[in-house]
């Protein structure tokens, strides 16, 4: 039910939101405004794939985990989508998602939330380290017999 409120509530803040500001900048600023934030989503969002490699590879160069690096950057996508879309609102909140100390604090609270949450739920989280070997050769097939032919 919270979230039909926020769907119906988040349209109605960014329709206030361009009449107040609207009002100042003017048509000619609130259409730029748009202009620009939507290139400045549609550069991050052709970037970030990139970039989300190249982090994911830093780390595990670090022998660290990826999980960090790939939060991060479904973070910056979102603040990426949330730019492309038209409004003071999203804008300021995607602006904001881009923001590197914002997204550690965000982090920091959702994983909090999912151990409490996995702590409520009693689950039993086991941790392993695995080791590659080569594949072994096929066993032999004692089942069959050689094939012999009949002779006459």
């Amino acid at each position: 039910m919270w979230l039909l409120g926020v769907f119906l509530a988040i349209p109605i803040l960014e329709i206030v939101l361009f009449v107040q500001i609207g009002a100042e900048l003017g048509v000619i600023g609130t259409l730029a405004e748009i202009a620009i934030t939507g290139a400045l989503a549609l550069v991050l969002m052709r970037l970030e794939p990139h970039r989300n490699a190249q982090d994911v590879r830093a780390a595990l160069d670090r022998d660290a985990s990826p999980a960090s690096p790939m939060a991060h950057s479904a973070l910056r996508l979102i603040g990426a989508v949330l730019l492309l879309v038209p409004g003071f609102f999203t804008d300021t909140l995607g602006l904001l998602l881009l923001l590197p100390p914002l997204r550690m604090l965000i982090l920091a609270r959702l994983f909090k939330n999912l151990q409490t949450t996995a702590r409520r739920q009693n689950t039993i989280i086991i941790e392993g380290d695995y080791e590659t070997r080569p594949p072994e050769p096929p066993a032999a097939d004692y089942t069959r017999l050689p094939h012999r032919e009949n002779r006459d």
